[in-house]
């Protein structure tokens, strides 16, 4: 205000006079702007201050009527936006030289320009900080932005030259799942062949079983007897032998199975590779990633390989063991024969000797017409042989009668060794075919795949 004192702002005049007071009213409302360029007011926000000048120079405000001071008034027009601070509406007449002495631009963070002086009462000081900030910023995402651009660049160029590179592994991933399929149709091939040829002699195996338990009951020599409780033990190992290389063939299923899921797995991650790599080819890294995941699975499959060789070894080497057995139980059975042979051979000189007294009894009977006493005395003598002998000889009759049952049983068993010979013969030309076989369909993958 222009006026020293409120009192003077009192209005005097001729026709008015000794006024006591004066009053002023500002009404303030909160507006929200429209897009057609007209407002609309915010209901309940608007509200009135008045202030109150008296002769005595003093001065009362009121906020909607309601008696209020100075501090209430300020502080409910600050809360609602308005600027107390700064003079924004009133230029006074002395400052008018002072605006005119002002420099266009501040020199310093102290100094104050004609441009900061508008800035002021326009009310955009408060945003030169924000705008120098942002400034600021601006020129750390440029250098960011120059960063990222050559990096995208650099990124580029590798991805050129990776490409090569992604079209090998991609030839390279198709020929390995070729040789999974491959792998899968040869073992599944065997397994069915092996199953069937496992059935046959499983067959054989109990027939022979059932000979042997009636062979059995009718073996009454003891050598015999031992014998078949040695072929019956060599049965009953063989008979364990095959289960567990049944169990051994259901474990090689089993492991079968799972890389045959393995590489299902491995096909449906290679086709949501390809897909990715068509859809994102910026995402080369994750793609590269799971290449090497992929590349993994690979060497864990052949690491499968070596270990189911090296299980086919160990089995050719529990053939051979099993052959060293057969070798065995046969060496018991000629040394059983050889002791047979020998038995038999004193067998006939027991015949030889009991002949030759018959024919010493003979030649004496024809000596006795000239000595009768030597007569009968070696008539008392060979009378004493002969009672002597004469057990010898029922026990040699019923021996010979064992003997020859004893030699029909040796046939039979040699009978049913033949038979086992030859199905074990045909088991092992039946492993070698499958094995063949397995390392034809194999190595023929292989060099398709070369």
């Amino acid at each position: 205000m222009r006026l020293n004192r409120v009192s003077e702002l009192i209005h005097n005049s001729p026709n008015c006079q000794n006024i006591d007071g004066a009053g002023v009213s500002v009404h303030f409302q909160e507006i929200m702007d429209l897009d057609d360029g007209t407002f609309e007011a915010v209901p309940g926000s608007d509200f009135v201050i008045t202030r109150v000048a008296y002769r005595d120079n003093s001065s009362k405000y009121y906020i909607n009527d309601r008696s209020s001071n100075f501090t209430e008034v300020t502080k409910n027009l600050k809360g609602k936006g308005v600027d107390l601070d700064n003079n924004r509406f009133l230029i006074l007449q002395g400052e008018v030289e002072q605006i005119s002495l002002m420099k266009p631009k501040a020199q310093g963070s102290q100094d104050e320009g004609f441009l900061e002086y508008l800035e002021d009462i326009i009310g955009t000081s408060k945003y030169a900080q924000k705008i120098d900030e942002s400034y600021q910023e601006l020129e750390s995402l440029n250098e960011k932005r120059s960063g990222v651009v050559q990096m995208v660049k650099l990124a580029e160029k590798e991805r050129d030259g990776l490409e090569d590179g992604k079209n090998e592994a991609e030839t390279y991933m198709l020929k390995e799942l070729s040789l999974l399929k491959w792998q899968q149709q040869a073992t599944k091939l065997a397994h069915e062949d092996t199953s069937a040829k496992m059935l046959d002699l499983q067959e054989n195996i109990t027939s022979l079983e059932e000979n042997l338990n009636n062979d059995r009951e009718k073996i009454q020599i003891e050598t015999g007897q031992q014998t078949i409780k040695e072929l019956r033990k060599a049965i009953q190992d063989s008979k364990k032998k095959y289960e567990r290389h049944n169990k051994e063939n259901e474990t090689l299923c089993a492991n079968f199975k799972e890389k045959e899921e393995k590489a299902s797995l491995v096909q449906e991650n290679y086709e949501e590779t390809q897909k990715m790599i068509d859809e994102h080819k910026a995402v080369l890294d994750k793609a590269k990633s799971e290449y090497c995941n992929m590349k993994k699975t690979v060497y864990e499959l052949r690491a499968w390989k070596d270990k189911a060789e090296f299980e086919l070894e160990a089995m050719k080497k529990k053939s051979k063991d099993l052959k060293f057995e057969w070798k065995a139980y046969k060496d018991k059975l000629d040394k059983l024969q050889t002791a047979l042979i020998k038995h038999m051979d004193q067998i006939q000189k027991d015949l030889v000797e009991s002949e030759k007294v018959q024919a010493t009894l003979a030649d004496e009977h024809l000596n006795s017409c000239c000595d009768l006493q030597r007569a009968i005395e070696t008539a008392a003598l060979l009378e004493a042989q002969m009672k002597e002998m004469n057990p010898n000889l029922d026990s040699i009759s019923e021996y010979q009668r064992k003997v020859s049952l004893y030699n029909e049983k040796v046939e039979d068993l040699s009978i049913i060794t033949k038979q086992r010979d030859d199905i074990k013969r045909q088991y092992d030309e039946l492993r070698k075919k499958r094995h063949v076989t397995f390392l034809f369909i194999f190595y023929g993958c292989m060099l398709c795949n070369i």
